[in-house]
């Protein structure tokens, strides 16, 4: 049985995921929503896992309805999990946030679902009123949703027309260019440091040892790119395959010829095929590399899970993870341009620290009747704030282009306005 306290400590809390994307949306909130209301609290130490999980990359999937039988057994899990962290915490948060994940079926099902478990839960114990929040939606008509965060790429000629008829959906409604995230400059800078002296440090493995000072080697060049991959989504509507690498890998080479080194990083959702092809012909040339940044799975029951790595360098990526994510710590060198794939929103990160940034559109094939969203960020981003990186090659080659030559417009970022947003509505 939970007790009701006094005053909450913790103004926020979410359940975690293993997807990076939204997992850094929920950790920037978080912070933002702490600083405002003045509380030194962790983000990470906000994010709930359930109990059969030790860390995010444990969960087999997110926390949503439609992945279990029924609502009964969803609010069931919601209840434990819960139950289990109110055991431990000595206060009680005021805001619950939920990502839109656009990866699930009936994202908004899902969000509506979680925070009316959520409300369900604070009404039963006691615990007084609790905002819900979801970071990244799309215009739904929630029901226990009190407070919705639209990116204006995910805003709709319809929904422009549903929030100027409707007033009520308008107060609780907060439109953003760009996302919420959790990208800093300051972090830039402790990660380009930690992963410096990481490199400074002799490798036991030779293979690492080679793979390192290559990385090395590439990053003492005057001009870098850093490449971030994206990938496909559960379903059909992205195709992302080696014909895109392929294409992209020519044009790396291209780069490279007019002296310029290139760092390739996979994520989440990049298909093991595109990452293998791209590892094995940048292991043929010497001023690309390839880090693998993803999970590898390490067991059976692991490798279905099309969001682990399991292709055929798990023994040699394993060693990548000696390393780890050199993102965002290779963003902290000079004169160094982030290229993002035209299905990743990662671009806002980049942009709102005021970091050279592309992104890269053609050859990878989108539904748009499913997926305007992503074009839609390519139209706000390109070319106010960001190149086009078909059009940064030309440029590149033919002209010299390098990115400390682009001076781009900064876009504001998004949290400090959403922070205040919502502890306008919060009663601590």
């Amino acid at each position: 049985m939970v007790k009701k306290r006094e005053k909450s400590q913790v103004v926020a809390f979410a359940f975690d995921t293993a997807d990076t994307g939204y997992r850094n949306q929920l950790i920037g909130a978080i912070r933002a929503l702490h600083q405002k209301a003045g509380v030194i609290c962790s983000a990470e130490r906000c994010l709930l896992l359930s109990p059969e999980a030790a860390e995010a990359r444990d969960l087999p999937k997110s926390l949503c309805y439609t992945n279990f039988g029924g609502y009964k057994k969803f609010r069931a899990e919601v209840f434990s999990i819960l139950d289990a962290w109110f055991e431990t915490e000595s206060s009680v948060p005021r805001v619950f946030l939920t990502p839109y994940n656009l990866t699930e079926s009936s994202p908004d099902v899902n969000a509506d679902s979680v925070c009316r478990a959520v409300k369900e839960y604070y009404r039963q114990h006691g615990l007084g009123e609790i905002l819900t929040v979801v970071l990244s939606s799309k215009l739904h008509h929630y029901k226990y949703v009190d407070f919705i965060n639209v990116p204006k790429h995910l805003l709709t000629f319809s929904a422009r027309i549903r929030l100027l008829q409707n007033k009520k959906l308008r107060k609780k409604v907060l439109i953003t260019v760009g996302i919420i995230h959790s990208f800093n400059k300051e972090n830039i800078i402790r990660k380009k440091a930690e992963l410096e002296a990481l490199l400074r440090q002799p490798s036991k493995k030779d293979y690492i040892a080679v793979h390192m000072d290559k990385l090395q080697r590439i990053l003492n060049k005057n001009k870098k790119i850093v490449i971030c991959l994206g990938g496909r989504t559960e379903g059909s509507e992205i195709i992302f395959d080696v014909n895109y690498a392929q294409a992209l890998f020519e044009k790396c080479i291209s780069l490279t010829r007019h002296q310029y080194g290139v760092i390739i990083v996979n994520g989440t959702r990049t298909p093991n095929d595109v990452t293998d092809y791209l590892y094995e012909r940048t292991k043929q040339h010497p001023d690309i590399v390839f880090h693998n940044c993803k999970h590898i799975a390490r067991t059976a029951g692991e490798r279905t899970r099309w969001r682990l790595y399991s292709g055929k360098f798990e023994a040699e990526f394993s060693g990548h993870e000696i390393i780890g994510n050199i993102y965002p710590a290779v963003l902290g060198f000079d004169n160094t341009l982030a290229v993002y794939t035209v299905d990743s929103f990662s671009c806002c990160e980049t942009i709102n620290a005021g970091i050279p940034t592309a992104i890269s559109a053609e050859g990878i094939h989108i539904n748009k009747s499913i997926r305007p969203d992503t074009f839609n960020m390519y139209q706000l981003m390109v070319p106010k704030y960001a190149l086009d990186f078909e059009e940064f090659v030309k440029l590149a080659c033919h002209m010299e282009l390098e990115p400390e030559n682009f001076k781009p417009v900064i876009l504001s970022n998004p949290l400090k306005v959403f922070a205040e947003s919502v502890m306008n509505r919060v009663k601590l």
